[in-house]
């Protein structure tokens, strides 16, 4: 029995919430479900011994996260619940797509929904929206922002008014979350580069190349004709930062 199967028991044993209090109820539930996982995965990452209260934080932070998730979207979690596992759905066809070469912006790719509709395609999936340097940018998968949109797109407001548009259709948007990496103009980029140590342990930033070329026995090359190797070194810095797709792209820790 899966995750999900577990959280649809919860939903329909439960007939689902008949009053908004009912929603934070199924949440300390569905956390409850999870926390196993969630313990796990989080010190997988970080070791248990030095970092519990930071997990404590996270524990906060998630019930209070949630409440500030608009009625709408909880409600719509639980439709989602009740069809288990809908996000392997058949019924589920996907198109991927850059706004700005469809569309231009957000405005538009909203017009574009009956489009959508005719073809059959129900799911959208958007690449980076978020600002990037205005040189080279990977397609904007060299990010400079997690919480604006890039202006070439439109606001937030546009991306609102386009998710609310997508439920009404019972469409599905998907965004392109870059989280393994930021470009070197990121705040926590420039503040590592102005040698703020805390910043300088967000990413992986080596004295010399003795990491580095332990890492590069076995680390790949993503773009071995334009981007060769896997670190770059910073004459800010004075030291080897990694970079595994281009040398903007700096790896978080």
């Amino acid at each position: 029995m899966n995750q999900a199967t577990l959280h649809q028991i919860n939903i329909l044993e439960n007939q689902g919430p008949k009053k908004p209090e009912d929603l934070d109820m199924l949440f300390e539930q569905r956390l409850a479900t999870n926390l196993t996982i969630i313990k796990d995965l989080f010190f997988s990452l970080y070791p248990e011994a030095s970092h519990m209260g930071s997990f404590k934080k996270l524990l906060q932070e998630l019930p209070a996260l949630f409440k500030q998730r608009p009625a709408p979207l909880k409600l719509q979690d639980i439709a989602r619940l009740k069809q288990g596992d809908w996000y392997q759905s058949e019924q589920i066809v996907g198109m991927q797509l850059y706004v700005d070469l469809f569309s231009k912006d957000l405005k538009g790719l909203e017009d574009k929904l009956g489009y959508f509709e005719k073809l059959g395609v129900n799911f959208i999936h958007l690449m980076p929206i978020t600002p990037r340097p205005k040189g080279e940018n990977d397609g904007g998968y060299a990010v400079n922002s997690y919480h604006k949109v890039d202006k070439r797109y439109g606001t937030k407001s546009a991306l609102l008014r386009l998710t609310k548009k997508m439920r009404d259709k019972n469409m599905y948007l998907m965004l392109d979350f870059v989280a393994n990496h930021t470009s070197n103009e990121f705040p926590w980029a420039e503040k590592a580069m102005a040698g703020n140590f805390k910043y300088q342990e967000y990413y992986h930033i080596y004295p010399d190349r003795t990491i580095p070329d332990e890492f590069e026995k076995t680390l790949p090359e993503i773009f071995p004709l334009t981007s060769p190797g896997n670190f770059t070194f910073n004459p800010k810095l004075q030291k080897w930062v990694m970079t595994v797709f281009n040398q903007y792209q700096w790896d978080l820790n």
